[in-house]
């Protein structure tokens, strides 16, 4: 059997299948019953009749949830409600009143009880609690007025259960009908939340392989230019495969064990660039493999936007290193252009500045912050903090 889904449709489909159960079930119980209703009825046409009327209701209620693969309208269910009513005043006629309480032969109750709990599935608040009202006024008239005294509590008391278990039943439908809701909801959430993350993914490992492909597309690009790019390039084609193929996204290619080989691994690819590197005191500086595939990323994407917007007479890569608290090292990353500037709002930041550096680096618990002055240039500070492993790094 095909497995009903636990969002909200499913949930509706599982009503159905509980509604169909449950009125063919009830059905079910009244058989045996038939042949001794018929022999006690004072008017067994009658009887067979309301019988006859109950079992084609509850079948066409079940037939109707099982196509639908939902719950009845609430225009069924009051056609229901009144059916049940109606067969609660025939009882009156053809069953004994020693037979209508804690008997089959008297099924009408047990049948309203089935029409009750089904109906409320319904959400139209006001149509069921109609039906409900009409069910037990009904059932009042068929077994409060009619039986002895010492039966009173018995019937008072059964019909008291029409009341308890609509409330219940209704109160437990509405209450799965939301946690469905809350399922769908989260789900959607989590979709969307997947969705954003691979885009994040994809704009990581495209960006920097972008503006490349840009400057080398540039047919006025010089010989010494055009050597560190494709150097850059080869980088970025092995990024984006990385990405294509769902592994960890690599660094530079080379395997420096410091802050300071890192940054001059990743420096050494551009030197067509009027860069000046001076990090010898983050050297020692330890750094995970994550962190460092990070770094280099995000401070190769900023000196693509030095190479290709800035301008620059001067760019200078800085690293600085100083004991923190508990044997830990904070360390500094600055690089700096003398170039042309521009508006550093975050709110204006394109993908390089917003994902490849702010992001991805605060993924690594490192801070970025940039500051700018139009014809000034820019200053870009990276900030973290190492242990002894290089493995955790916050700040």
């Amino acid at each position: 059997m095909e497995k009903i889904p636990t969002t909200a449709l499913g949930m509706e489909r599982a009503l159905a299948l509980a509604v169909a159960g449950l009125r063919i079930g009830t059905l079910v119980q009244m058989a045996p019953a038939l042949g001794a209703g018929l022999a006690v009825s004072q008017r067994p046409g009658v009887y067979a009749v309301s019988w006859g009327l109950a079992a084609a209701m509850a079948l066409t209620v079940s037939v109707v949830a099982l196509i639908r693969q939902h719950p009845v309208g609430p225009r069924l269910f009051a056609v229901d409600a009144v059916v049940a009513a109606g067969l609660l005043v025939l009882g009156d006629l053809c069953v004994p009143p020693d037979m209508r309480v804690g008997t089959w032969v008297g099924f009408q109750p047990a049948y309203a009880l089935s029409v009750v709990a089904s109906g409320a599935v319904i959400r139209a608040a006001w149509w069921w609690l109609a039906g409900v009202t009409a069910v037990v006024a009904a059932d009042v008239y068929y077994r409060v007025l009619h039986v002895e005294q010492a039966g009173m509590s018995t019937a008072i008391g059964n019909i008291l259960t029409y009341v308890v278990l609509a409330a219940v039943t209704r109160v437990a439908v509405r209450y799965i009908r939301r946690v469905a809701a809350d399922g769908d909801l989260a789900r959607a959430e989590a979709a969307e939340l997947g969705r954003r993350e691979e885009e994040r993914r994809a704009q990581l490992a495209i960006h920097n392989g972008a503006a490349v492909m840009r400057l080398l597309a540039d047919p006025d690009l010089g010989e010494e230019v055009r050597d560190g790019l494709r150097r850059e390039a080869d980088i970025e084609v092995r990024r984006m495969r990385s990405y294509l193929q769902g592994e960890q996204q690599p660094g530079s290619g080379s395997s420096p064990q410091d802050l300071a080989s890192w940054l001059r691994a990743t420096a050494q690819r551009f030197d067509d660039l009027p860069l000046t590197v001076t990090v010898d005191l983050a050297e020692g500086v330890p750094v995970s493999s994550e962190l460092a595939a990070a770094l280099d990323h995000a401070v190769a994407a900023l000196l693509l936007n030095v190479r290709e917007h800035a301008d620059a007479d001067t760019v200078v890569l800085h690293a600085d290193a100083a004991p923190a608290a508990a044997g830990a090292t904070r360390w500094i990353v600055t690089l700096h252009d003398d170039g042309r500037g521009f508006d550093a709002d975050p709110g204006h930041w394109g993908v390089g500045l917003r994902e490849v550096s702010h992001e991805q680096l605060r993924r690594h618990d490192v801070t970025f912050e940039l500051s700018s002055t139009r014809g000034r240039g820019s200053t870009a500070v990276l900030t973290g903090v190492a242990t002894e492993s290089g493995g955790e790094n916050v700040g």
